[in-house]
């Protein structure tokens, strides 16, 4: 029995095995990248080139993308936002534009950041935005009205995380695809962010951490906001 307003220590394909079909009003997803510390390190042995960039575990893929996207897909009864890098972008935006196109809809959107890091400024353009799949299971809950897909948010400077996502951010996005006392749930939730941001805006939440120092960190900022 998975119990709400709780985050588990576990891997997240196992978890989800256990979960009702349409049990969760909204899922949101920073999935691993899986590309930057490979690339990092590939970097890293030529003198003058980019800096190294190492996201540690953050950045390794742990599951079957495809499997994963049909396991969210089968227990959100509403919409669902993955953050992913890239060459990520193809394969998730056509589950939901073709292989569930019968029970949602789809569309590419994107994190502008508003105060990109400036590393490796010296050699190309800066890194300002993130990609973002937006799925919504048709005629269900959206609280937006003619509004981009492109979401203004600057970064979080001081982060818990290596892949932490402003809250703020979140909270746009629970509000937009969600209403008060709805699950959010996040299967691979890092330091709790759509947990906290679940609770600043009376919904509820279920998360998911495979790492057990993210999830002590997760568990300690949502013990210090009940708290507080």
């Amino acid at each position: 029995m998975i119990e709400v307003n709780k985050i588990y220590n576990d891997d997240c394909m196992e978890i989800m095995k256990n979960m009702e079909d349409l049990s969760v009003n909204l899922t949101i997803a920073d999935i691993p990248f899986g590309e930057v510390t490979k690339q990092g390190k590939d970097r890293a042995k030529y003198k003058g080139q980019l800096r190294k960039i190492d996201k540690g575990d953050a950045d390794i893929v742990t599951f079957n993308t495809i499997d994963f996207l049909k396991e969210i897909s089968r227990i959100t009864s509403g919409s669902i936002y993955i953050f992913c890098g890239i060459e990520q972008v193809s394969e998730i935006f056509t589950f939901f534009k073709e292989d569930m196109k019968k029970d949602f809809m789809a569309r590419f959107c994107v994190w502008k950041k508003t105060n990109p890091s400036p590393a490796n400024g010296q050699h190309m353009w800066l890194s300002g935005t993130e990609c973002i799949i937006f799925a919504k299971r048709r005629k269900t809950v959206f609280n937006q009205h003619c509004k981009s897909n492109v979401f203004e948010f600057p970064t979080e400077r001081e982060r818990m995380h290596p892949t932490q996502k402003p809250l703020e951010l979140i909270k746009y996005l629970i509000r937009s695809s969600s209403n008060e006392g709805d699950i959010v749930f996040d299967p691979v939730c890092g330091s709790g962010t759509s947990c906290v941001g679940a609770i600043e805006t009376n919904r509820q939440y279920i998360g998911i951490e495979l790492n057990e120092k993210y999830y002590n960190i997760a568990k300690q900022r949502i013990s210090e906001l009940k708290m507080a």
